[in-house]
């Protein structure tokens, strides 16, 4: 019963770490695809002027 345990607890602490790393990751997609709008909005507004 107590490696029962053992690995359901095991589990808990890799999915809290997976969880973590995914909202890091969402975060480092979201700050990349601003920064890849402004720039390929700078390139559109300098090769239009």
């Amino acid at each position: 019963m107590s490696k029962k345990l053992k690995h359901e607890e095991l589990l808990e602490k890799i999915h809290q770490k997976l969880s973590d790393i995914n909202s890091n990751m969402l975060k480092v997609f979201w700050i990349v695809a601003i920064f890849a709008f402004l720039y390929f909005g700078l390139m559109l507004y300098l090769l239009n002027k």
